[in-house]
């Protein structure tokens, strides 16, 4: 029984390493605030939505709120064949205004990634921010991704994404959790110039960057990751890229309203992992799937030879650490601290919920919006 203890401590030790540098480089983010030296440049923000009749009005009325001059942003709504009255509701509510705008996806178009390429055809500006229905946006939401990008040009920065505060249940937390652990990875990893993933819930981009990277998003393959493999195609083309800890640019989404939609998201986010074609990207997804897969296989060894508990021990205190560090540093960011009371139960339930989502994204078919895939 050495061997797979030693086995499990070599990777707990290569995950947690990787884990505490992402905390380190989270930490090193470049910072800005809203000001009034904020030279107004022309965006556009480009809105994907199917049936988000109860969640388009409140969306609206934080497009209204923004601090950033009227005559500089403009809004595209894009309906991906909406079956619940989203369109008829959103054109009352931008009737006479003409900065925003809604179309629809052509018939035999249908998906996010085919909802993109037709809003962003539209744009009449340099600069495209990116955001989803489902999203509620602060009032210098635009302006502070303005000031971001006017001190540090980017072709591409990304921003925070939590979940609202919704009945404070445990679940909620866990997807919150679950959702941050993610989210400070993949900020921290911008620090060190490779970015290992973001969310397309918070991106300012290019115009330019968004066409030029269009081979390297294997649409027909999956339907999902139009965030990633934008930013793929940005590393592989040497694009700066930037991340955005700004709490002024963050977004917050609805939580999941049961656990088996949040099973849901979470398969469709992982199945498009293996059309990355990026090696650091998917060894990273190794060694994390690979060290919880191990760990949960702890009871089976100390069963097996009990004198091994010292070394399980570590490896399992090693870790715990480690998630610790990065969610104390991400919840920071966010002023999210005090779901951290609840570290340690949900920590322990995700190893339940670990597997569930490696079976599905191995055996079952993603979904979204009444659609499989």
């Amino acid at each position: 029984m050495v061997l797979p203890v030693s086995i499990t401590l070599l990777f707990v030790v290569v995950y947690s390493t990787v884990v505490l540098l992402l905390s380190r480089g989270l930490k090193q983010l470049k910072k800005v605030s809203i000001g009034e030296s904020v030279k107004p440049v022309p965006v556009t923000l480009v809105i994907p939505f199917r049936n988000e009749k109860v969640r388009l009005p409140v969306l609206v009325r934080d497009l209204l709120q923004q601090s950033y001059p009227e005559d500089q942003f403009e809004v595209i709504f894009i309906n991906d064949h909406s079956e619940d009255g989203s369109k008829a509701l959103l054109n009352s509510l931008l009737h006479r205004r003409s900065r925003f705008s809604c179309m629809d996806l052509p018939a035999g178009q249908s998906g996010k990634k085919e909802a993109l390429l037709h809003g962003n055809s539209q744009v009449r500006t340099e600069w495209i921010i990116q955001t989803d229905a489902d999203c509620r946006l602060g009032p210098h939401f635009i302006a502070t991704h303005m000031a971001f990008l006017e001190e540090y040009p980017s072709d591409l920065v990304a921003g925070l994404v939590t979940t609202r505060n919704g009945s404070g249940g445990l679940l909620e937390i866990f997807e919150r959790m679950d959702l941050l652990s993610l989210a400070g990875s993949g900020a921290g990893s911008f620090y060190y110039g490779r970015p290992l993933m973001c969310n397309g819930a918070n991106l300012l981009y290019s115009k330019k960057l968004f066409f030029e990277t269009r081979d390297f998003d294997p649409a027909g393959m999956t339907p999902s990751g139009d965030d990633m493999f934008l930013m793929i195609g940005a590393r592989k083309l040497g694009r700066k890229m930037s991340f955005s800890t700004a709490r002024e640019a963050m977004v917050e989404t609805i939580p999941a309203q049961s656990l088996g939609s949040l099973i849901t998201q979470r398969i469709r986010w992982g199945s498009k992992s293996v059309h990355y074609g990026i090696t650091d990207i998917q060894l990273l997804a190794v060694v994390v799937a690979f060290t919880n897969v191990l760990l949960l296989f702890s009871p089976i060894w100390l069963l097996l030879d009990p004198e091994l508990w010292p070394w399980l021990l570590s490896a399992l205190v090693i870790k715990i650490l480690a998630d610790f560090k990065i969610l104390y540093t991400i919840t920071g960011c966010t002023g999210q601290r005090r779901i951290l009371r609840l570290f340690l139960p949900v920590w322990l339930i995700y190893y339940f919920y670990l597997p569930v989502v490696l079976t599905g994204m191995l055996f079952r078919q993603s979904g979204w919006k009444g659609r499989r895939y």
